[in-house]
C-alpha cells in the first residue's frame, strides 16, 4: 500500500509516524568522525554517429538539415498530448547526457509532437513518481 505513495507523500507520512522534524534524508549511516560516502556517476554514454537513428520510444531525435549541428529533440506522445511519463524522462536525461558531452552539437531545439500542444504535463492515467536516480547523476545537483 505505501508503495503506492508518491515519494514527498511517503516522506511526509514517514515524519508523522516518527515525529521527527529531519529536514533532509540521511545520506548513510553515520558514525563519528566519518566521512558520507556519495554513490559514483555512470560511465559516461556512448555516442552515436547520428541522433536520428536512436530507437527513442517517447521523444525523437533528428539533424536539422541546414546545419547537422543543431538538434532538434521532440516529446512524442501525440495520442496523449504528449503527457509526460516516466519513460519519457529517462529518454531525455539519456539524450542530454549524450548533447552534454557532444562536441558536434551547438544548439537544441525543444519542440512538442505534432504542433497541437508542447505538453500536457504528468500523464495522470499511468501516475507519475520522481526518479530513483542519486544525486551525484546531476551535474546541477
Amino acid at each position: 500500500m505505501i508503495d503506492d505513495y508518491p515519494i514527498y507523500t511517503l516522506t511526509r507520512l514517514r515524519r508523522r509516524q516518527t515525529n521527527t522534524t529531519r529536514t533532509h534524508p540521511p545520506s548513510a549511516p553515520q558514525t563519528p568522525n566519518a566521512t558520507p560516502t556519495m554513490p559514483s556517476p555512470l560511465d559516461p554514454p556512448q555516442l552515436p554517429t547520428r541522433y536520428d537513428d536512436l530507437p527513442w520510444t517517447q521523444i525523437r531525435t533528428q539533424h536539422y538539415d541546414q546545419d547537422p549541428r543543431i538538434i532538434i529533440l521532440t516529446l512524442w506522445r501525440p495520442q496523449n498530448h504528449n503527457a509526460f511519463t516516466n519513460t519519457m524522462m529517462l529518454e531525455l536525461e539519456e539524450a542530454y547526457s549524450m548533447f552534454d558531452i557532444d562536441d558536434r552539437v551547438k544548439c537544441i531545439v525543444f519542440t512538442g509532437g505534432d504542433g497541437r500542444i508542447f505538453c500536457a504535463g504528468a500523464d495522470l492515467e499511468i501516475g507519475f513518481v520522481g526518479g530513483t536516480e542519486p544525486v551525484t547523476e546531476h551535474r546541477d545537483g
